[in-house]
């Protein structure tokens, strides 16, 4: 018996929604159908929960998972989702929109994504504001 080269992604159920004004990233080799399935992919939603929620059916995902695997040149869903975040196809992971998720950002040597960078930016407002109140009530 043979092994399929390029397997497609394994059903796992749950995770976060996808937020629904997400746009991929310029010159991404994805078209932005096929970017949708990888983010639900990378979110942990199984392939049923992808077709119920995109109107396909199950093997319709799996169809749209082997095209990502090969476009990508990927074996499995998770090298897939490693190499468009390393491309930058996709910025946003899984746990994103608080200050620790842009420090996790920075750590790694990528961008943060936009809701990261709108929790930092929050973050250094209320700082600033906590300065400035501990200034006025200091003097």
């Amino acid at each position: 018996m043979t092994v399929p080269t390029h397997a497609g992604p394994s059903p796992v159920g749950g995770g976060p929604a996808v937020s629904p004004d997400w746009k991929p990233s310029t010159g991404s080799p994805l078209t932005m159908h096929q970017l949708d399935v990888l983010r639900r992919i990378a979110n942990g939603h199984s392939w049923r929960r992808i077709g119920q929620d995109l109107g396909i059916t199950v093997g319709g995902v799996g169809s749209v998972g082997k095209q990502i695997l090969l476009k990508l040149g990927a074996g499995t869903s998770a090298q897939a989702v490693d190499i468009a975040h390393r491309r930058s196809l996709m910025t946003e992971r899984p746990g994103c929109g608080d200050r620790a998720a842009y420090l996790r950002h920075l750590r790694r040597p990528e961008p943060a994504c936009w809701r990261c960078l709108a929790a930092n930016a929050a973050h250094e407002a209320d700082r600033r504001a906590a300065r400035k109140a501990s200034k006025v009530h200091a003097a």
